[in-house]
C-alpha cells in the first residue's frame, strides 16, 4: 500500500501535465473559436465582444488558470458546434466506448491465455507453430479489415447481426451485446495475437527457472508445477499489457466506430477535430488522457496483488 501511496503524486503531477500540454496545443491549432460560431463573414465588432464573452481576450495563463479550476470543478467548458457542455457530451458517448474497450479484452483474453499455455507447453511441436501462426494473423490484419470482413459475413451473407448502429443496455442487453458483438471481435482479435505471443514468451521464461526443476525432481506434476509455479508469475507482463491495450483500446477506437456507426467518444472525436470544435478537442483529450493514466495506476495496484515482492522491493529500496 507504501508504494501505491508514492505513486500517488506521480500521477496527480503527470495529470497536471497533461493539462498543460492539452491546453498549450489547442491554443496553437488554427482557428478562431468566436469565427467558428459566428461564421467567416461576422463583423469584427461582433466578433470581439464573443472573445471577450469566452474569455479569449485575456491572457493565457490566466485562460488556462480558469479553464483548469472549471475542469477540478468537473466543467470542461461548452462545445462550440453542439452548444452543449462537454462533460455531458462525453457522459453521453462513454458508455459506448468503455463497453467495446472493456467487453473487446474477453475474446483476447479467452484464445490468448489458454493458447499461450499450450503453446509453451508444447514447444516445437505443430501446436505451437499453429498457435503463432495464428497470433502472427492477428497482428498483420488491422482492425478496420476484420470489421468489413465481419460486416460481410454475418450481417449481409448470414445476417444474424446488425451491420452498424447501437442499442443502449438499458432498452435491452441482448440487442446492445448484438450491436457490439462485430466491433468487439474486430478490435479484440488484433489484441489477442500480441497477448497469445507475450503469454508464451512469459511461460517459457518462467519453465526454464532453477524452483521449476526442483518441482519436477520433486516430482509434482505438470498441471501443478504451472498453475502453482508458473502461471501466476507469468501472468504479470499480461497484467501490464492488457493495461497499455485498454487505454489504447479507449483512445483508437475512432476507426472501428466510425466503420460500425457506433455514438462513442471515438466518433465524437473525429467530430470535433472534423469542426475545429476546440474547447471539445481540449476536453476529450485531457479526459482520454486521464482514463488512461488512471489505468496505468490500477495496473500497478494489480502488480501489488499478484507480486507482493513489488512492495517489499520498494520498501526495502526506500
Amino acid at each position: 500500500m507504501n508504494y501505491l501511496w508514492r505513486r500517488f503524486p506521480s500521477l496527480l503531477l503527470t495529470l497536471f501535465l497533461i493539462s498543460l500540454v492539452t491546453f498549450v496545443v489547442v491554443q496553437v491549432v488554427p482557428g478562431d473559436p468566436a469565427q467558428i460560431i459566428l461564421g467567416t463573414e461576422a463583423p469584427p465588432e461582433a466578433l470581439a465582444d464573443l472573445r471577450a464573452q469566452l474569455g479569449l481576450d485575456r491572457p493565457l495563463p490566466l485562460q488556462y488558470l480558469s479553464w483548469l479550476t472549471g475542469v477540478l470543478r468537473g466543467d470542461l467548458g461548452v462545445s462550440l458546434r453542439h452548444g452543449r457542455p462537454v462533460a455531458t457530451l462525453i457522459a453521453e458517448r462513454l458508455p459506448v466506448t468503455l463497453s467495446l474497450a472493456i467487453l473487446s479484452l474477453a475474446p483476447a483474453v479467452l484464445l490468448a491465455v489458454p493458447l499461450g499455455i499450450l503453446a509453451a507447453t508444447h514447444q516445437h511441436s505443430a501446436l505451437d507453430y499453429g498457435v503463432l501462426l495464428l497470433a502472427q494473423a492477428g497482428l498483420a490484419l488491422p482492425s478496420f479489415w476484420i470489421g468489413i470482413l465481419l460486416i460481410l459475413l454475418f450481417a449481409l451473407s448470414w445476417r444474424w447481426l446488425p451491420s452498424g448502429g447501437y442499442v443502449p443496455w438499458g432498452e435491452s442487453p441482448l440487442e446492445a451485446l448484438r450491436s457490439l458483438a462485430m466491433p468487439i471481435l474486430a478490435l479484440g482479435l488484433p489484441v489477442a495475437g500480441v497477448l497469445a505471443r507475450l503469454v508464451r514468451a512469459s511461460m517459457l521464461e518462467e519453465l526454464s527457472r532453477d524452483h521449476i526443476r526442483t518441482a519436477r525432481a520433486k516430482g509434482l506434476s505438470e498441471t501443478q508445477i504451472i498453475v502453482r509455479h508458473v502461471l501466476r508469475n507469468a501472468l504479470i507482463p499480461t497484467v501490464t499489457l492488457l493495461g497499455l491495450q485498454l487505454g489504447f483500446l479507449l483512445g483508437g477506437s475512432i476507426v472501428i466506430e466510425q466503420v460500425f456507426a457506433l455514438p462513442g467518444v471515438g466518433r465524437l472525436v473525429l467530430f470535433a477535430i472534423n469542426n475545429r470544435d476546440l474547447p471539445l478537442i481540449q476536453g476529450l483529450v485531457l479526459f482520454i488522457a486521464a482514463l488512461v493514466v488512471t489505468i496505468n495506476f490500477l495496473v500497478d495496484m494489480a502488480y501489488t496483488w499478484l507480486d507482493p515482492r513489488i512492495s517489499l522491493e520498494n520498501k526495502h529500496g526506500s
